[in-house]
């Protein structure tokens, strides 16, 4: 139940956020986003085109937390998550990036994942 409360309070903070920022060209920082029943949230760091950070997916029956590491190569993104949770097996999130706002097109794949679109934005 506590499990519950949490996704849904992490889903309705995501929610009432503001809307994205002004275009960036790096992925570094916080990025959060809640579309299709999920909720997504990236702690990225880059250095040159690489990039490593923690994620956290939740959806209405379950929550993965784990690293993530990848590439960016302007607007591209690819990442690939190795999460705790059991039941998850690593999955891809490969985005693009906008270039009008702090934003990334992306979807999740693998693990249940079927090119669900997720897009965060910069916090």
């Amino acid at each position: 139940m506590r499990r519950l409360i949490a996704i849904a309070l992490v889903a309705v903070v995501l929610a009432c956020a503001d809307s994205a920022g002004a275009p960036v060209q790096t992925v570094d920082g916080q990025w959060n986003g809640v579309q299709n029943g999920y909720s997504l949230g990236l702690n990225l760091t880059q250095s040159g085109t690489a990039v490593t950070g923690v994620i956290s997916v939740a959806g209405v029956a379950s929550a993965a937390n784990g690293t993530v590491s990848g590439t960016f190569n302007y607007p591209k993104l690819h990442l690939e998550a190795d999460v705790t949770s059991s039941g998850f097996q690593p999955f891809t999130y490969d985005g693009t990036m906008s270039e009008a706002e702090a934003k990334i097109f992306g979807k999740l794949d693998g693990s249940g994942f079927d090119s669900v679109e997720v897009d965060v934005t910069k916090k």
